[in-house]
């Protein structure tokens, strides 16, 4: 059941991120730079999760235990702005299609890669042929979107 559940909320969540490419875009449009719109989109995720941790049940880690992560650790917000930063300029010029389509084949690449050394203590899954014919069809709708 699980899995189930967990393969319903990746596709919700895949369903919203073309939306936050276009919004963004336009938003990058409206106010005349990508980097102006990016920090209006982080300022408002910040806004919601501020307020999360401000009014809901989960408390803030200290500054000490904060110290203690491994930077690595700490890098998702960085990574999240090159990502939103990188649609903000791509969507416009290739069309909300195709960079979706090139998002998931980097995705699925990085991916293999990542879970055939069990990165950061993922399950071991090794890269075999199955998985190298999934990435090259990809790859291949991935192609046949931007060309067509």
């Amino acid at each position: 059941m699980d899995k189930i559940y967990f393969s319903i909320l990746g596709i919700c969540a895949g369903l919203a991120v073309p939306f936050q490419a276009i919004i963004n875009a336009k938003l990058s449009s409206e106010v005349g730079h990508p980097l102006i719109a990016a920090l209006i989109s982080f300022g408002g995720g910040f806004l919601v999760f501020l307020l999360f941790m401000l009014f809901g049940p989960v408390k803030f880690p200290s500054i000490a235990q904060l110290s203690s992560f491994s930077p690595i650790l700490l890098s998702g917000g960085l990574i999240g702005s090159c990502f939103v930063f990188a649609a903000i300029v791509g969507v416009p010029k290739l069309g909300s299609t195709a960079w979706i389509s090139l998002i998931i084949a980097g995705q699925l690449l990085m991916s293999l890669v990542l879970d055939h050394y069990g990165v950061l203590g993922l399950p071991i899954k090794t890269i075999n042929l199955y998985r190298l014919l999934g990435v090259f069809l990809l790859f291949s709708g991935t192609y046949l979107i931007i060309k067509f």
